[in-house]
Order: structure tokens, then sequence, then C-alpha cells
């Protein structure tokens, strides 16, 4: 078992065996953040004693063949920084199994459907250690009284299969079935479950044609002239180009009242930084725009949707919307989710008032250290960042509602930690703060101010400042 806060349960099958349906409940409920409703209660009792049943058998299958080796079983698994958790994921003779259930129902609804393939998708689009791998997505109605019989692959050009549907008693079988037709897959990579973050080519390539096909204007609403935005855009795409040449961390804050171009500036940024000018995606130079203002991305996230889903049907391609909207959130995201990926990776209970990486919750890459996969992060309404007060306060009762990661002791400000996220990353970062002027301050939002105060204390990160307006 790995020892994560990415997912509620993780054991090997044989783990999962030797252990009684009660352990295994007890360990879900333990590990859930906040208290555990009724409903959720008995589906979690109902998929235990299904998933128990299931790995008899394949437990049976390897006990008979020496080349089957011991699989993994993971419940309630959080896409990182996607907001989106799967019911069970089994990883087995090379294979992923994305399972969804749907406790106590007898029909297969396409809105069911659906979500299991966005599962199966997201994990093969941003998670770094499912890419390239085959991944079955597999839809249980617990009282569905038949089983797919057909295991073909999706029409998404990837290892993903068409989605699955069965009751609690064919789950088995469609995983014999899948083994069956793909039997020769190599090995998993053992951090599965702590994989990072990383866009595929293609998703990054889909973002970037979503972008350019709509009329941002249209969406931002900004008043600024061409002139002005442009040079500002220039200006910051400098830092970055310099910040890489010179190896080095940088800062740049972008000041205006609303309706200024704050918006245009930051996804034209996110766009030209990834592309630099060619015809694909310049590798591991990417950006990302994070916001904290939920309408916001809500509203910039359908809109480049709904135009780019428009825009498909009308050149005849076969596309869902859903699909653009993964698209969308490869370059638009929210920021709390941006920052409890962060959080995933840090040695909880904190000690001595000092942010460290837990190396066993963490994987480094070449490149990016520990830190997330983009060299520039972009941060929407910058002056509405957290007081050291307040997040500390949110992080130890764990969340609003209790239902979240808790960190008992959480020691700096929400712009202090942002900070000290781009700067795990081992070579070249920038961070863009969008700072809106004429805006009221909430309680427990920091200001700019905070910011500054947060280079100030982390001076050993040498980061330059540029003010724009």
């Amino acid at each position: 078992m790995i020892n994560t806060t990415r997912c509620l349960y993780n054991s090997s099958f044989t783990s999962f065996q030797n252990k009684t349906e009660s352990e295994i409940f007890g360990k879900l409920c333990e590990s859930y953040h906040g208290d555990v409703g009724d409903n959720q209660k008995n589906a979690w009792i109902e998929e235990i004693s299904i998933m128990k049943t299931v790995l008899a058998s394949l437990m049976e299958d390897i006990s008979q063949d020496s080349t089957n080796t011991d699989g993994q079983i993971i419940f309630e698994y959080d896409i990182p920084r996607l907001g989106k958790r799967v019911d069970v994921v089994l990883l087995y003779r090379g294979i992923i199994f994305c399972i969804e259930f749907k406790v106590g129902e007898s029909r297969i609804l396409e809105a069911d459907v659906d979500q299991v393939l966005d599962y199966a998708l997201d994990l093969n689009n941003f998670h770094k250690f499912s890419q390239e791998r085959v991944i079955v997505p597999i839809l249980v109605a617990t009282n569905y009284k038949a089983t797919s019989t057909i295991i073909q692959r999706s029409g998404y050009n990837d290892n993903v299969i068409n989605p699955l549907v069965t009751g609690k008693t064919g789950i088995y079988t469609l995983i014999d079935k899948a083994i069956k037709e793909y039997p020769n897959e190599p090995d998993i990579d053992d951090r599965w479950i702590i994989s990072p973050y990383a866009p595929t080519p293609t998703i990054i390539e889909a973002a970037r044609s979503l972008y350019e096909n709509h009329t941002v204007e249209n969406i931002t609403r900004h008043e600024a002239d061409d002139v002005s935005t442009d040079r500002t855009i220039a200006y910051i795409l400098d830092v970055i180009h310099k910040s890489k040449v010179n190896n080095r961390k940088s800062i740049c804050f972008v000041t205006g009242v609303p309706g200024a171009g704050k918006t245009l500036v930051g996804l034209d940024v996110a766009i030209k930084q990834t592309y630099q000018g060619q015809a694909e995606p310049v590798k591991d130079e990417g950006a990302v725009y994070l916001s904290g203002n939920g309408p916001l991305v809500a509203v910039l996230t359908e809109a480049l949707a709904q135009d780019n889903y428009k825009k498909a049907h009308e050149r005849k391609e076969n596309k869902k919307l859903t699909d653009s909207r993964r698209e969308v959130s490869k370059s638009i995201q929210m920021i709390h989710r941006y920052r409890d990926n962060m959080l995933h990776k840090i040695k909880n209970p904190v000690e001595n008032g000092i942010l460290e990486i837990d190396p066993i919750k963490a994987v480094k890459n070449s490149e990016a250290g520990y830190g997330e996969v983009e060299h520039v992060a972009i941060f929407d309404e910058a002056q509405r960042s957290w007081t050291h007060k307040r997040l500390a306060e949110y992080l130890k009762r764990g969340g609003t509602y209790g239902n979240k990661l808790k960190v008992p002791n959480f020691p700096v400000s929400e712009a202090a930690f942002l900070i000290w996220s781009l700067d795990q990353r081992e070579d070249w970062a920038t961070i863009i703060c969008l700072v809106g002027g004429g805006q009221e301050i909430n309680t427990g939002e920091a200001g700019i101010s905070e910011w500054i105060t947060a280079l100030n204390e982390s001076s050993r990160i040498g980061m330059c400042i540029s003010l724009l307006s």
C-alpha cells in the first residue's frame, strides 16, 4: 500500500482479499475527509462486497498461472488537478480498469456511460503514467441483467476502450475478456497512484485549436486598445524567454481596472508561450491560466467549448461537447485544484514551520523536479489570494465542510505557497499575477502586498518583479 492522499484506499489484490469487508470499509471512512453520508456508506459496502467476489476469481487465475503477478486495487482515486474521482481502479496485467458503480441501478444511462468514458479519457490525456496504456472503462449498474460482449477501441485514436457495461455479476467476465484481447501489455509503473499531472501533446494541440478559433474579445469584453494589450503580452513573453535562457525564476504583475484586458493578456500568454510561433507545442514549456473565480472559469470554459463544438459540427466532425470541455481544461483551471495537487506532495503535518516535499508521495521529474508540469502559471485576480490565517484555518478543518485534506499547522499564506510551488521546479519558472484595480478586498483576502511580502521573505528565490499597467 502506498501512503497517499490521492485515494481513500489502495492495496494489492492479495492484501485486499486478506482483509475483512469491515476493515476495508473502516479504512475508507477513516481516510475520507469529513462525515460520510449514509448513501455513500451503503455504496461502499456494496462495492467492497462485489470487488471481493471479482478479486477471488482473479486470484484463482493468478494461482493457476505463474506468469500472472499480483494486481492493485484503488478506491476513490482523485485524478490530479481535474476535480474528478473514480470509484474503483484496478491495475492488472498492464491494463488500467476504470470502474464506475451505480449501486441499485437497473438501467444503463447515456450520462453514466459518458461519465466513465470521461474518466478514462482524462487519465489518458492528463495522467502521466496512464499515457500509452490500455484503459478499460467499465460501468456497473449493479442490478443490470446484461453484459457487454464486444471489446473494441474507442474512436479517439488512443488506447481507451469503448465503455463496457454490466451488472455486478459480469465484472470478472469483462476483465477476463480484456486481458485475453490485450495479453502482453507491459507492467504499469509502481508509482501510478502518485503520477504527475501531464497533458499529452494531443490535448495541448486541441486546446490551441479551440482557443484560436473563438472570438476571445466577446468573452473577455476587454476595453484595452490593441497596442497596449499587445505590448503587455510581448513584454511578458520576453520576461519568460529571459527566465528560460538565464535559468531563473521571475514574476510579473499585470494591473488594470475591470475590463482593461487582463483576462485576454493571460489567455494569450498561455497559448503563445505554449506554441511560440510553431505549428506544434514546444515540449515542456507550457503555461496554465488559474483562477479562484468559479463563475469566470465556468463561463470561459463553456464559451470556448461551445464554440469549438459548434465549429466541429459545421466541419462534420464526430465530436462531443465533453471532448471540447476536456480540451479547455488543459489551459484553464481552478486555482484550488492546482494548489491542492501540490498539497498532496508535502510532508503532513508540517514540521518546524517549513514546507517540504515528501518523496514518498510525489514523483520527481527530470525537468520539473517536484513542481507541476507547467513552467508558467498565470494567476487571475491575484489580489484575492488568501491570508495565512484564512488558509491555515481552512486547511486545519479540511475545507469549508471538513471533507478535504487536513493540514493542521500550515505555515504560510496562499501567495507564499504558490511561489513555493513554482520554486519546486529545478530549472526555471515564471509567475504572472493579474491584479484587478478598484476592487474591494474581502475578509481573508491578502491583497497584492502579500505577494510582495512573500517575495521578500523568499529572497533566495531570486525573482525579478515587472510591474505593468
